[in-house]
C-alpha cells in the first residue's frame, strides 16, 4: 500500500466504539501524523464545530455516521450546512446501509460523499487510504486557504 505522509486532522462522529477503534487503527497504520478526534454523537459534533471561530481551526474532514441516537447524521449535516463557517466543511457520511434512498438523501443534504462502512480491516484500510489521499493530500480545503 502506497503511503503519502499527509498529516491533517479528522473528526469521527460515530456512536459505535468498535467502529471508531477500527477507524483509528486504520488511520494510524496509514499515517500516524493524522490527528483524530472522536465525538460520540451528532449533538456533540454540532456543539463542537459551531463553537469554532476561525476557518483555520476547523478539521480538514468530518466522517459522519448516519445512524446515531439523539441527533442523527442527517440532522447533524443540516445543522452544519446552515452555518456560514461550517457550510463548506468536507463531510463524508458513512453507514452500514447501501440504500439508494439514503445515499440520495445524503447528497441532497449537502454531503461531499457517502460511503458504506467496510466489512473487513483490509477494506477499511483501503477506505482510509482513499480518503486520506484525496481529502488530506490532493484537495484544496477551505480551512487551509
Amino acid at each position: 500500500m502506497d503511503t503519502i505522509a499527509t498529516g491533517g486532522n479528522v473528526i469521527i462522529v460515530d456512536d459505535d466504539d468498535e467502529d471508531v477503534f477500527a477507524i483509528r487503527r486504520a488511520f494510524s497504520k496509514y499515517d500516524g501524523s493524522i490527528q483524530l478526534k472522536h465525538l460520540a454523537d451528532g449533538a456533540k459534533a454540532v456543539d463542537h464545530l459551531l463553537a469554532v471561530q476561525e476557518f483555520s481551526d476547523l478539521p480538514d474532514l468530518v466522517l459522519l455516521d448516519i445512524n446515531m441516537p439523539r441527533v442523527n447524521g442527517f440532522e447533524t449535516l443540516q445543522a452544519l450546512r446552515s452555518s456560514t463557517l461550517t457550510r463548506h466543511l468536507p463531510i463524508i457520511m458513512f453507514s452500514t446501509s447501501d440504500s439508494v434512498r439514503e445515499i440520495r438523501q445524503a447528497y441532497a443534504a449537502g454531503a461531499n460523499a457517502h460511503m458504506v462502512k467496510p466489512n473487513s480491516m483490509s477494506e477499511l484500510q483501503e477506505f482510509v487510504r482513499a480518503i486520506a489521499l484525496f481529502w488530506l493530500n490532493s484537495a484544496a480545503l477551505p480551512n487551509r486557504s
